[in-house]
């Protein structure tokens, strides 16, 4: 990849792909002026895919490696990149991982997602679209989504267009953190979090049968944590199916 930084071509557009049922529907695969690049085995079903992603240690047979997936990997005629050789997969390509952490430095690289939209981005597309990318869930997906929003804000700083249908959150900023806190609707959120929890430690302490009334006190517990670490306290503007521009990341050749 060249370190150059030419202005993004008018005609080359890359839509990568995760696994989200919400939005991976969505994905322009009819469009043949898109590129579509995926990952995983939940994309691996996806009618069209320009370009694979396979960056996990090479198992076959584990949990992440099902048969159906080895055999699609094996049969591709399309570039597999993965992060070493591998000689079962006769279009495999090494990533270039090392270059772009040169590039970019380590910490933001915490996904497949992150990973190919560094790549995606030295391609100098005119525009990057994101599907089936949600990480909103209350675990190491929500931690991943920091990766993708970092390369996205250097995206639109370089003049591409980045973007994300409404089903995705992949693009929102999580509350700021201590401003939010005066805010209405976090003191409502955090109130309300409060609550569900003391209901759920004394669901469980009255007896065994209430298991079953625990369990969905901690399903509200965790759904309404994902809701206020998405949405309360709020004080942005904008709909998020695209990252703002950041000022002090000027847009051009000096990036």
């Amino acid at each position: 990849m060249s370190r150059k930084k030419p202005k993004p071509k008018e005609s080359r557009k890359i839509a990568i792909l995760g696994s989200a049922p919400s939005s991976v529907k969505l994905a322009p695969v009819d469009d043949l002026s898109w590129e579509i690049w995926a990952c995983s085995p939940g994309s691996s079903e996806v009618p069209r895919i320009d370009q694979h992603f396979e960056f996990h240690r090479w198992e076959p047979g584990k949990d992440w490696f099902p048969p159906e997936y080895v055999e699609f990997l094996k049969t591709r005629e399309g570039p597999v990149w993965m992060a070493v050789p591998i000689e079962e997969i006769p279009t495999c390509q090494k990533f270039p991982w090392e270059e772009l952490v040169e590039m970019y430095g380590s910490y933001f690289f915490t996904s497949s997602i992150a990973w190919m939209m560094a790549m995606a981005i030295e391609m100098h597309p005119a525009e990057i679209s994101l599907y089936g990318v949600d990480m909103a869930s209350q675990s190491e997906y929500e931690a991943q989504k920091l990766g993708c929003q970092f390369f996205a804000t250097i995206a639109v700083a370089k003049g591409i267009k980045v973007t994300a249908p409404p089903e995705s959150i992949v693009l929102r900023p999580n509350p700021l953190y201590g401003m939010c806190e005066s805010t209405q609707e976090w003191i409502k959120y955090t109130a309300m979090l409060g609550e569900y929890t003391e209901r759920n430690a004394s669901a469980r302490v009255r007896s065994k049968d209430a298991e079953i009334q625990a369990a969905q006190w901690q399903l509200a517990i965790e759904a309404h944590a994902y809701y206020g670490m998405t949405w309360a306290g709020d004080m942005s503007s904008g709909d998020y199916t695209s990252p703002p521009l950041v000022p002090a990341l000027k847009s051009g050749e000096d990036l």
